[in-house]
């Protein structure tokens, strides 16, 4: 019965707990493209009054020739050189990804905890009161300094403000043996 009761309780804990998911894609090809020949560009105007590079070519990757083909559209305030690069690059692209293997290694990790004296503050606000730890400290002054008799340190706080990510500074002063309070922040 006690095993019963615990199983039970283990999803309630997991799902009090706060996760992040951190997510890590790395493409890797091994073709190696030894020479191209007959490098032929054309620059067309496109559909939407600009222009169009067409690129054309033969690339040797080891001992074989493929062909390769790339298109690059831009408005045409830019070199016709600089844009047919780009369409050569997209070209090369393409015969990479055809000819050759690509190997994709994905990790995933999830860290969870359900312990909220480790969560990082959200938001910090003059009063509010946590564990120094969960503070960000301040690289430019670490050292703590006293204020009122008490010891103090600044401290660093992000937020979003309208479409931007502002950074605040802060003073954060000691009031138990491990509690700090958020004196000031601007």
């Amino acid at each position: 019965m006690k095993r019963l009761l615990a199983l039970a309780l283990i999803p309630a804990t997991v799902l009090a707990s706060e996760c992040v998911l951190q997510d890590r894609t790395v493409s890797r090809s091994a073709v190696n493209i030894v020479e191209r020949s007959r490098i032929t560009p054309e620059v067309v105007p496109s559909v939407n009054n600009g222009r169009k590079c067409m690129v054309s070519f033969r690339v040797r990757v080891g001992a074989d020739w493929h062909s390769a083909h790339g298109e690059y559209e831009w408005a045409g305030d830019r070199p016709r050189e600089e844009a047919c690069a780009v369409a050569v690059t997209r070209a090369e692209s393409e015969v990479r990804e055809r000819v050759g293997r690509t190997q994709t290694v994905s990790e995933k990790t999830m860290i969870c905890t359900d312990r909220p004296d480790l969560d990082a503050l959200r938001s910090t606000n003059p009063g509010t009161v946590a564990e120094l730890h969960q503070f960000r400290p301040h690289p430019d002054f670490p050292r703590e300094f006293w204020h009122n008799g008490a010891p103090c340190r600044y401290f660093l706080d992000s937020a979003y403000v309208r479409s931007d990510v502002r950074t605040f500074q802060g003073v954060i002063c000691k009031i138990h043996d491990s509690k700090w309070v958020v004196v000031d922040k601007w």
